[in-house]
């Protein structure tokens, strides 16, 4: 009986870490998918300010002959 308890009670605490983890793991590929969001939001921002560079040098090499 005695090692019984002592295995109920291994399991208990063995389910405890399972849930814990289980959360933190939750957290985790919540955090990294805000992390995806903002490097997919850096991207096109980058994206835009490529092409609004290359518009600008389009727009002053036309206006300047293209010389």
């Amino acid at each position: 009986m005695e090692i019984i308890n002592i295995l109920n009670k291994k399991i208990e605490k063995l389910v405890h870490e399972y849930e814990l983890i289980k959360k933190e793991n939750e957290l985790l590929k919540r955090d990294l998918d805000d992390l995806k969001n903002k490097n997919d939001a850096l991207e096109r921002n980058n994206q835009d300010m490529l092409l609004k560079i290359d518009s600008t040098l389009t727009f002053v090499e036309a206006k300047s002959g293209g010389k």
